[in-house]
């Protein structure tokens, strides 16, 4: 994983539905607990009793929406938009309509590519407003880009400055390492041609260009709105632009919707732009309720107070209630019966995402590690606990994006034939497939490797395993490893934290055991496993290769060589890169940084009043064409 700079791509873009879907981006968040998370004023998951309980309550132009996390950050760099709303009020170069791939221009009329892949030229949209009135131009996009690199405040510079796709810049490589706070300030390969015209060279081709600028934490903002970089001085103050401050925020997007009041970790308002340069908003305003517990969600839902519904409690769930109607390419959309008889539209499609256990192998020891993994049965959580809306997760690339190496072969096909008998693989570990078991338990293998690390009875081993608080799947995960391992002399201990809490401390590294999930902002195996080759271990969540991390060094180098000599090299091929991305999968089978466990699929529930599409695989979906007939 990466660190608090580094923020993954996986806590993904809100799919315009306010759900926090990260982990998981990510993304149609893991099924959650059929009890009640108790808030401080004893109402569960912060709503009261008459909040649910009125289904005529809401006026009709008024799109009611539900955020599971806390609305932390309005700033894209920051939280790459992981508080809901983001697609409504924030607008990149290049979209996803309704979530489809591939991105489409969203404030630019052309562009072109130079026949070396390296430099970018965008013509924008003339008389573009932002919400403060002023027109977008050349100068708004490099200063954006600039903060996306540069800026103390930003937790993703590894869209822009990292191992993927990387805007040429300068470096201070005066340090024994370079990181990615090394980037020279101003130094960053963007210019403003003209008003409306923008260009970019890249360090290499990269051939998910568009896809990565269509990601949230490429919004365009209005230049010098603050000045976190060198070069600007900043017409507001951070938090007065971003936050509360002096009755902020000031924040002006390019979104169809502008902001009209926000209280930081609590709810949003949105109200319709008139100025939208795009089709007009057919509503009049959005509102975000924070409810934590799924169940609060599900009963705001079913009592009509709520108009859509992403996810829902397992325990809730039955999919002999769900009837599919129509197939859209990978969406699949019909109805589902809620338990009180109500028939609510029903959509679902396999997500680009990957549920996970994260090691802190400063922490936890090899032995453990894998004993973790022959301990799990990925088919049985996937079947069991996600009820069949999963696919079993035995690498960390999702299958359909996974990489190929025969023709007629797909990703999917090359995934399990990997996994399940070692086709073409490229080390000793990967020869047979996954090596802790596919698709069963072996708890013999686990009480083997532990005893022979020197664990028994009277050397037992504790881990504090976290998991998302009032989400149910990952606690389910480890409940169920819990009385496996213990005959393997692994005592678990299970603990919950909030989901922002959770990536403080992985930041920070005080956890063994963590469980997150991911999504992808374009289907390629670098939105992944990029973090997984040992690059620059101190800012990664494992921390894998770190001095005083349980590593192994000849490992950990063959990973290093393959990202490096396969995928990096100016000579890199596509057959190349993808050699490269197989060993670094095996890599982890070998290391067991990252433990998968499932590949969810996503699913929505809406009212019948409520006239929207399903989105697609990347779950991004702006609002401004939904209409409401309640």
């Amino acid at each position: 994983m990466m660190s608090d700079s580094n923020t993954r791509r996986g806590f993904l873009t809100i799919a315009g539905t306010g759900a926090v879907t990260a982990l998981a981006g990510c993304q149609g968040e893991p099924p959650e607990s059929n009890t009640s998370e108790s808030t401080d004023d004893g109402q569960s998951g912060g709503t009261t009793e008459s909040e649910t309980t009125n289904s005529a309550s809401g006026p009709s132009d008024t799109l009611r929406l539900m955020s599971s996390g806390p609305i932390q950050s309005l700033d894209p760099i920051n939280a790459k938009g992981s508080g809901a709303g983001f697609s409504q009020y924030g607008e990149s170069l290049f979209t996803f309509p309704d979530g489809q791939y591939p991105p489409e221009p969203a404030l630019v009329t052309n562009y072109e590519m130079s026949d070396d892949g390296l430099t970018y030229t965008f013509d924008l949209k003339e008389g573009v407003q932002f919400h403060d009135g002023t027109e977008l131009t050349a100068s708004d996009v490099v200063y954006s880009y600039r903060r996306l690199a540069g800026s103390s405040n930003s937790r993703n510079r590894d869209d822009i400055i990292g191992d993927t796709m990387t805007i040429e810049h300068e470096k201070d490589t005066s340090g024994d390492e370079t990181t990615l706070e090394d980037y020279v300030s101003g130094s960053l390969a963007v210019e403003a041609v003209d008003d409306y015209t923008f260009e970019m060279t890249l360090r290499s081709p990269f051939e998910f260009t568009l896809s990565q600028i269509a990601g949230g934490a490429f919004a365009v903002l209005p230049e010098g709105s603050v000045g976190d970089i060198e070069g600007y001085d900043g017409e507001y103050a951070y938090n007065e632009f971003f936050s509360t401050e002096n009755d902020g925020p000031e924040y002006a997007g390019l979104g169809a919707f502008a902001i009209d009041s926000w209280v930081k970790g609590n709810e949003l308002s949105l109200t319709a732009f008139d100025e939208y340069h795009g089709t007009p908003a057919e509503i009049n305003e959005i509102t975000y309720a924070i409810i934590s517990d799924g169940n609060t969600r599900l009963d705001r839902f079913r009592n009509g107070n709520a108009d859509i519904l992403d996810g829902m409690p397992t325990a809730s769930f039955s999919p002999d209630n769900v009837s599919i109607e129509s197939q859209e390419g990978n969406r699949s959309v019909g109805t589902y019966t809620l338990n009180d008889g109500t028939t609510v539209n029903y959509g679902e499609v396999p997500a680009l995402q990957t549920e996970y256990i994260v090691f802190n192998t400063l922490e936890v020891p090899l032995p453990v590690r894998k004993a973790f993994a022959y301990a799990m049965n990925q088919h049985d959580i996937a079947e069991n606990v996600y009820k069949g809306n999963a696919t079993p997760g035995y690498h960390i690339t999702p299958p359909a994006p996974y990489p190929t190496f025969e023709d007629g072969v797909s990703g999917s096909e090359t995934y399990t034939r990997h996994a399940e008998e070692g086709y073409e693989s490229n080390t000793e570990f990967g020869v047979d497939g996954y090596p802790y078991g596919y698709g069963e338990t072996r708890l013999d293998d686990a009480t083997s490797v532990m005893e022979e690390a020197g664990y028994g009875d009277n050397n037992r081993v504790t881990v504090t395993a976290t998991t998302i608080a009032g989400n149910s799947a990952y606690a389910s995960v480890f409940t169920r490893l819990q009385s496996k391992l213990r005959p393997a002399y692994i005592d678990i201990e299970i603990e919950e934290a909030e989901f922002g809490t959770i990536i403080s401390r992985a930041v920070s590294g005080d956890m063994e055991v963590f469980a997150l999930g991911d999504g992808m902002e374009y289907p390629g195996p670098q939105n992944f496993l990029r973090f997984l080759w040992g690059s620059n271990p101190g800012s990664q969540f494992t921390r894998w290769g770190a001095e005083g991390s349980y590593y192994d060094e000849e490992v950990r180098n063959l990973a290093i060589d393959a990202w490096e000599s396969n995928y990096a090299a100016e000579d890199a091929t596509a057959a190349s890169r993808n050699e490269a991305f197989q060993t670094i999968e095996e890599v982890n089978w070998a290391s067991v940084q990252e433990l998968p466990t499932v590949h969810p699929t996503v699913q929505r529930f809406w009212h019948t009043g409520v006239d929207i599409p399903m989105y697609g695989v990347m779950e991004d979906q702006t609002l401004n064409g939904l209409t409401l007939s309640r």
